[in-house]
């Protein structure tokens, strides 16, 4: 009795503290089209890159019997990447008892009694999927017949390397001995200067860094005053990683005037090789803790997470925007 009326209050004062995750990865297609299969129900919200995440309160409901969720969502992904992993995750609150599956689909191989598809590369519109039931038992009539509502995250995002081989032990016998390669890899003399130059001078607008050839040091490979935000993306490769320090100037809104704030980046595109994203990886802090007066770090593994309206919209919503 006293058992259940503990969980009772638990689910009455649940707090929205996600520590229940289910989640799905999986490779991206070549495209994803707003166009939805006959086979996907009609309902169907979108969920992409730019806008990774939706929070909603739904009302959960009982299974009507075991093979059967309560209830089931549908989610079209986009702006999805050919050759990519991403993850589709739900995040919920500890309090709130569920039974939940996720997964992801092609349209074309849609069957909602299999447990995953992987997205192949050919076109086809991808979409996830969550079914969930209420899970727990009560003597309370009102609970048993409506479960309390409760909110829960939904999250696309991409997995990086690290993320995706985190939980081998290979993996984390790896990232130790790279942990001691980043750690050996010195910070050039000439970084500290040019960024003080762009810093307290404020003659350049940015500078671009990277790890040697040798891998010992990370040194100054460009640097301008260039005022055009095209130039210096210009200057970050499409096969190799770089770091970056760049002087990012907004204007505030309601002609209050201009900011600026100097952004730190880790530049690491999907293609480059899988030694340099490590490399630069373990050696970042190395870099980073030399450099004081960074306002915001920027993390870019493709142009689109690094375009001026990206950024803008990081700095301008961080401490000091306005």
């Amino acid at each position: 009795m006293h058992a259940s009326l503990i969980l009772i209050g638990l689910l009455l004062l649940a707090s929205h503290v996600y520590a229940n995750i289910e989640q799905v990865r999986f490779f991206a297609p070549f495209t994803t089209s707003p166009e939805q299969s006959s086979l996907v129900p009609s309902s169907v919200t979108p969920l992409s890159l730019s806008q990774p995440s939706i929070i909603k309160t739904v009302q959960p409901k009982f299974a009507p019997n075991e093979s059967v969720y309560g209830a089931e969502e549908w989610y079209l992904l986009t702006d999805l990447r050919k050759g990519s992993f991403y993850e589709f995750r739900v995040c919920w609150p500890a309090t709130n008892p569920l039974e939940l599956k996720v997964g992801v689909i092609k349209a074309s191989n849609l069957d909602p009694t299999d447990e995953l598809y992987v997205a192949e590369s050919d076109g086809k519109p991808v979409y996830a999927y969550i079914k969930y039931s209420s899970y727990y038992f009560t003597h309370i009539k009102e609970l048993m017949e409506r479960p309390t509502p409760f909110k829960f995250e939904l999250i696309l995002s991409k997995c990086t390397l690290l993320v995706v081989l985190g939980d081998s032990v290979i993996m984390q016998s790896l990232l130790v001995i790279l942990g001691v390669v980043g750690w050996n890899v010195a910070v050039n003399n000439e970084c500290l200067t040019t960024f003080h130059e762009l810093k307290l001078g404020k003659t350049l607008k940015f500078i671009i860094f990277a790890v040697n050839d040798t891998k010992t040091e990370i040194v100054v490979v460009e640097k301008s005053s260039d005022d055009s935000y095209d130039e210096f993306l210009a200057n970050l490769p499409e096969n190799d990683c770089r770091y970056a320090v760049y002087d990012f100037e907004y204007e505030l809104p309601g002609n209050e005037g201009k900011r600026s704030k100097i952004c730190f980046y880790t530049w690491s595109p999907d293609n480059a090789p899988v030694r340099s994203k490590m490399m630069y990886a373990s050696s970042k802090e190395a870099i980073r803790r030399s450099l004081n007066g960074i306002a915001a770090e920027i993390q870019g593994t493709d142009f689109s997470e690094v375009a001026y309206e990206s950024v803008l919209d990081k700095v301008s919503r961080g401490p000091g925007s306005h």
